[in-house]
């Protein structure tokens, strides 16, 4: 079990200390829909297997997470997100990696910047807190990846949390493909301000448990910010999502495009909330899934929910739940090919709105990989 006298010998103990007497009273979570009870790890480890590129660019700063407590208090509020307070506790305390990133204002960062976090036998305990800032009118691509290099059984907590100035234009690929041993928790939160504009793209194929929690608040003004979820539940795998909007400013967009699919044992449960409040008059919000069944025995539940206290307003939401196209995979099959590859080319098609804003040859090809060796 994860215990205080653990903190005593890392940078930052007393920070971690008084956060853990905070943790070691709140309750353990549990998903009941997917019928999950959660696990505490064994013992915290040093994770020492991260890989950053292209961060010497003009207009960029980036440092590691436990150099950055003065930035992490900067950018405190009440604006909530994430798994519940048990998560983010634990984070604060046990975290072991981790990035602060910040673009000047009014710079373009050229090159995408890649964090790449990969468990092994020797790295199967990954705490990590990740804070992006991106000042006025200012640019960049960010690439996180989570992935395995063996079958060793990984714990993973991490936190993305993104500052959008005003006019800014940001893009976040996050692709977790870690192995059907590990255990994968998220909590994140986009902040976007006035005329600033986020992309937000998150690839949920590995890990034998997930639980995603993503909140993204629109806080000025003409702010967008566009969420495109897309997973892959097979075997026997576990997955509870949650994706939520707030809007705050006035004539916002935000929306969210789940795109996924369901096979075998699995267990899925996927959430959509969309929340207007008081002052967001003109804004736009569209909330949505469209999900594949590949097995007739799969559990999956889809809920959209919408609450409003502003009256000007446009809120649409949907659900596309069902089995793969008979007609379609008909049509496939008699043009050759095998019923795998033709689910396999189904699924691909409704990825496409991901797969084609990854701004990475290599990781859409490992994707693709990734589907057609499980579909």
């Amino acid at each position: 079990m994860l215990n205080e006298a653990t903190l005593q010998n890392l940078e930052n103990s007393t920070y971690r200390t008084d956060i853990f007497k905070k943790y070691s009273s709140v309750e353990k979570p549990s998903w009941k829909r997917v019928g999950y009870r959660y696990e505490e790890p064994a013992e915290y480890r040093d994770f020492n297997n991260t890989v950053i590129k292209n961060e010497n660019q003009d207009g960029l700063i980036v440092k590691d997470i436990k150099d950055s407590l003065a930035e992490l208090e900067k950018f405190k509020n009440d604006n909530e997100y994430g798994l519940g307070e048990f998560f983010k506790l634990q984070n604060h305390a046990f975290y072991n990696e981790g990035k602060f990133i910040k673009v000047d204002e009014r710079k373009e960062v050229k090159k995408p910047v890649y964090i790449t976090y990969s468990t092994n036998k020797e790295n199967s305990f990954l705490v990590d807190y990740n804070l992006i800032e991106v000042e006025d009118f200012a640019k960049i691509t960010v690439i996180i990846t989570y992935n395995s290099e063996d079958d060793a059984a990984a714990y993973h907590n991490g936190i993305i949390r993104i500052f959008a100035g005003q006019n800014s234009e940001v893009k976040i690929i996050k692709v977790q493909t870690l192995n059907t041993y590990s255990s994968n928790f998220e909590s994140s939160k986009i902040e976007t301000r006035g005329q600033g504009k986020v992309n937000y793209y998150s690839v949920e194929l590995g890990g034998k448990v997930n639980g995603i929690s993503h909140t993204s608040y629109l806080l000025e003004d003409s702010a967008e910010t566009y969420i495109w979820p897309g997973y892959l539940a097979d075997g026997t795998r576990q997955l509870d999502l949650e994706y939520s909007l707030v809007f705050k400013g006035r004539k916002s967009i935000g929306e969210i495009h789940g795109r996924g699919a369901v096979k075998d044992n699995a267990r899925k449960v996927f959430r959509g909330n969309m929340y207007f409040k008081r002052g967001a008059a003109k804004s736009e919000g569209r909330e949505g899934e469209f999900a594949i069944l590949l097995d007739k025995d799969v559990k999956v539940h889809a809920i959209p929910t919408l609450f409003c206290d502003e009256d000007d307003v446009i809120g649409e939401h949907y659900a596309s739940i069902g089995k793969v196209d008979e007609d379609k995979l008909f049509y496939l099959i008699s043009r050759g090919l095998s019923e795998g590859r033709a689910k396999k080319l189904i699924v691909e098609s409704s990825f496409r709105p991901i797969l084609d804003n990854i701004d990475d040859e290599t990781i859409r090809e490992h994707l693709l990989d990734e589907l057609e060796k499980r579909i």
